[in-house]
């Protein structure tokens, strides 16, 4: 029996140590090698086919060019691992490198190429969205432009450089000034003037003044309300804005494009019009970069470019781990979209209980990350970092999600075209996550959005910063507000928990709720300067058991629209900062606020506090000052196990204010609130916030400053006391006119002219009218400072031109006419000539003509009499 025991653990054994294998791949490597790092193979398509659970693939350093498709599953326990050589740099491109280049004409350049886009959605090759679509070319890796009127000509993709429709319908529009070619086979992009979405159709038709296009339905959702038949009041864009692209005589500008899918010719211009060199133009080859089809698949460090990262349906429990997806999901938006949504992201997830973390994300025409609800639930998405989304302008987003048991957590969100995050599934965590400058492209959306159905969701929004979103200026009338929203609860929205997010610095308001929203509890939020707190701006259904508790704002009122529809309770507005250091993120409120102990304990929701009641707001004064982004300090309840290091100052230092005055200063200011010692010339000061070290002479000192219960750790700066030296500044003397520009002094500036105050001001640069032998005086605020003193003599800049001459030249005087004596003498100072001249528009003309050359001197008299050189050659 213990044989038989023994027999079978050594088999388990064995089956286990058989199934941990490590494969090696590297670009120099060969398929029929043994796939060890000193033999390692060179294909993906190799080491999967090799691969069982539990094995992992390392992937050498290197550019590889092949798409990594994983159709294996691996095993709970024993995921298949496909990761970056420790240390090394691997980049898996969905791209090809171009060279070969040719004049077509100026500076446009040509080279053949098949740029047929594999692994695309509407594989139709007769349809234009296929020939289109997912092609992309990079320059020096930046995106470049399909050829376009009007240009991009800022080479920058969130200012949409369009041109305003003046009218139309859903199969035309009606334009001034179109580029006078045949835009027929081209394409068309649309912006509603609302802006809240856009569409991109095939032209069939052009005129200069009309433009026609495979139709859209405007009676749907959203086109209704995004389409050149609604007229609304924002100047230079009342019916939508549009560009057009997609034909070979469009290609003008610089970093444009245009292929040819007939003769299959790539045109290209470069930034600067020079023949690009080989490998520097690359195009997609394939839509996506890797695709996952299996169970328990974990890819870890790689780098993509050029295609989007693919989980498909039914592929669970794979993992995403600290990978940089670049240009992901680049192109135009569907021909055939009738929602303004695309199903299609940088990172596509489709299979449950996917965990994509530590990941990068920059540039993609679509969404940063996609998980479509229909096929994925479970999924966590974590300290990932999502920049430059969504640059077509439809309902696309850095994350947007419709899977229920989502958990979204310390990500860091900047720059996208409409929403920062939409969230539409159920039983959905979004906590910590950092997110900023949405709606670059669109309006009527929100930092955090989403849009309800007849479900309670039960989902909590909590720990999140929302801030600095501005609706752009086309899509709103100057004087209303930009419809930019911190968190946007939309139509039907129930369910919801919002607690402990701080909104600051959108457009619109700091809560967006519209019709038919039931169960929303805002608890415990902050919002600072948004347009105004709360608002709705349609009411098409009940509003009820909505609740505001212990929330604060500075702006606008919380929206109510009868008694019933929001419980607001110890939510108080007023503007004055009750925070320790709102421009550093520090809102956490200081020991003599009005919100701290004022707000009240909420039944069923479970709040820690410090004093005798709950503060208001988003931060508790003596518990966690918890932050959020991939770096998030997570909220305790207790107070941070704070350093030195961990508070940030802001130093100023003033120079002296005179000479001899010795009374420099130094201002220090601590954006956290803590008993602090500050050591400066051997004195120690106490303070908590802010302190002032003053009385200080020219030099340089070095200030330390530390926790008064941590003195033996310190930050400490190099700060100079400058010495004052005076009233200083250059003038400009030019006819009747002296300018005067303040290089160093104190405002006001008095002028005096001959004893005679003629000008005081506060500026720098100042001018006033003077006649020749005038007194000038400048004086500063401070008697210390000194004067600036000059006596005008317009002559003392006079030049002869030419010079040398070779007989004739000329004197520009500061006068316009009169007469003045000039003497000319020779090298060995005799005088060949005394004249007076006639000055005629502020010019003398003279001649040494029938002089030998060499060097001669006049002499102009004047008060005091200038003497020129004059060289005849």
């Amino acid at each position: 029996m213990k044989k038989d025991l023994l027999l079978l653990f050594f088999l388990s054994l064995t089956a286990f140590l058989s199934a941990q294998n490590t494969y090696y791949v590297a670009t120099d490597g060969d398929d029929a090698n043994a796939g060890t790092m000193a033999s390692p193979f060179k294909t993906f398509n190799k080491v999967v086919s090799e691969m069982s659970a539990g094995d992992t693939c390392v992937i050498r350093e290197g550019v590889y060019e092949e798409e990594l498709v994983i159709n294996k599953n691996g095993s709970a326990g024993n995921y298949l691992t496909f990761k970056a050589a420790d240390g090394e740099v691997v980049e898996v491109r969905a791209t090809a490198k171009l060279s070969g280049w040719q004049v077509h004409s100026g500076s446009i350049y040509k080279v053949s190429v098949d740029m047929q886009v594999k692994d695309g959605d509407d594989m139709d090759s007769n349809d234009v969205t296929y020939k289109t679509r997912y092609r992309a070319v990079y320059h020096n890796n930046e995106y470049m432009d399909l050829a376009r009127w009007p240009n991009n000509t800022d080479n920058n993709r969130w200012t949409v450089d369009c041109h305003p429709v003046e009218n139309g319908d859903g199969s035309h529009f009606v334009v001034s000034g179109i580029q006078n070619i045949d835009w027929t086979g081209g394409l068309v992009y649309y912006l509603g003037a609302h802006s809240g979405a856009s569409w991109t159709r095939e032209i069939t038709s052009s005129s200069s003044t009309r433009i026609d296009f495979t139709s859209v339905d405007t009676s749907r959702w959203p086109f209704s309300t995004h389409n050149p038949q609604t007229w609304r009041n924002y100047p230079g864009n009342n019916r939508g804005q549009l560009f057009l692209f997609n034909k070979l005589e469009a290609l003008d500008h610089a970093r444009e494009w245009y292929y040819d899918d007939t003769a299959k010719v790539l045109y290209f211009q470069t930034a600067d019009g020079s023949m690009p060199a080989d490998n520097t133009v690359e195009y997609a080859t394939r839509k996506f970069a890797a695709q996952i089809q299996g169970d328990y698949i974990k890819i870890e460090g790689i780098n993509f470019f050029g295609g989007s990262v693919k989980i498909h349906n039914n592929a669970d429990n794979n993992q995403l781990l600290n990978c940089k997806i670049v240009h992901g999901s680049e192109g135009h938006d569907s021909l055939k979209n009738t929602s303004a949504q695309v199903g299609e992201a940088s990172i596509e997830i489709l299979g449950d209980n996917t965990l994509v973390k530590g990941c990068a994300i920059n540039h993609s025409s679509v969404s940063g990350i996609l998980i479509a609800g229909w096929a994925a639930d479970d999924c966590i998405l974590e300290g990932n970092t999502i920049s430059n989304t969504d640059y077509v302008g439809i309902h696309a987003s850095p994350i947007r999600t419709s899977g229920d048991n989502i958990k979204i957590v310390k990500n860091t969100i900047f720059n996208t075209g409409r929403d920062g995050m939409y969230v539409a599934g159920q039983n959905c965590e979004i906590a910590y996550n950092d997110v900023s400058a949405s709606q670059k492209i669109n309006s009527d959306s929100g930092v955090f959005y989403t849009v309800g159905n007849d479900n309670l969701k039960n989902n909590e929004i909590h720990h999140n910063w929302f801030h600095d979103a501005t609706a752009p200026s086309y899509s709103h009338n100057p004087s209303d507000p930009g419809k930019a929203a911190g968190i946007y609860l939309d139509n039907d929205s129930k369910g919801y928990t919002v607690h402990h997010n701080v909104v600051w610095n959108v457009s619109w308001s700091g809560y967006q709720v519209n019709w038919n929203n039931t169960h929303l509890d805002f608890f415990h939020n902050t919002i600072w300067n948004a347009e105004r707190a709360m608002d709705s701006w349609d009411i098409n259904g009940p509003q009820e058991n909505n609740k505001v508790y212990n929330s604060f704002a500075n702006t606008g009122d919380w929206f109510t629209k009868t008694a019933t529809d929001f419980d607001i309770q110890n939510s108080p507005i007023f503007s004055d900062s009750p925070f320790e250091d709102a421009s550093t993120q520090n809102f956490m409120p200081k020991s003599s606020s009005s919100l701290v102990d004022q707000g009240q304990v909420i039944t069923g929701f479970n709040k820690s506090f410090k004093g005798t009641a709950p503060d208001i707001g988003a931060y508790e004064r003596g518990g966690t000052r918890w932050t959020a982004g991939v770096n998030a300090i997570e909220d305790t309840g207790e107070p941070l196990d704070w350093s030195i290091y961990d508070t940030q100052f802001r130093i100023k230092v003033n120079a002296e204010t005179c000479p001899d005055a010795d009374n420099g200063k130094v201002n220090i200011l601590a954006d956290v609130e803590l008993e602090y010692v500050v050591t400066f010339n051997s004195n120690d000061t106490e303070f908590t916030k802010e302190t002032t070290i003053e009385n200080l002479a020219p030099g340089n000192y070095t200030l330390c400053i530390a926790l008064k219960s941590e003195p033996n750790e310190s930050q400490c700066y190099e700060v100079e006391i400058k010495e004052t030296e005076g009233l200083s500044g250059k003038t400009i003397l030019n006819k009747d006119n002296y300018t005067v520009n303040i290089t160093q002094g104190t405002p006001p500036f008095n002028v005096v002219v001959n004893n005679e105050l003629v000008l005081q001001t506060s500026d720098y640069s100042f001018s006033v009218p003077v006649n020749q032998g005038d007194i000038v005086e400048v004086i500063s605020d401070k008697d210390c400072e000194g004067k600036l003193i000059e006596s005008i003599d317009f002559y003392k800049n006079i030049t002869a031109y030419p010079n040398p001459t070779t007989g004739d030249f000329q004197f520009v005087l500061p006068v316009d006419e009169g007469n003045i004596l000039i003497e000319v003498y020779n090298i060995h100072s005799q005088m060949l000539s005394s004249r007076v001249y006639t000055i005629q528009s502020g010019v003398v003309n003279m001649t040494i003509e029938n002089n030998e050359p060499g060097i001669y001197f006049a002499k102009i008299i004047t008060n005091q009499p200038r003497i020129i050189k004059i060289i005849k050659n």
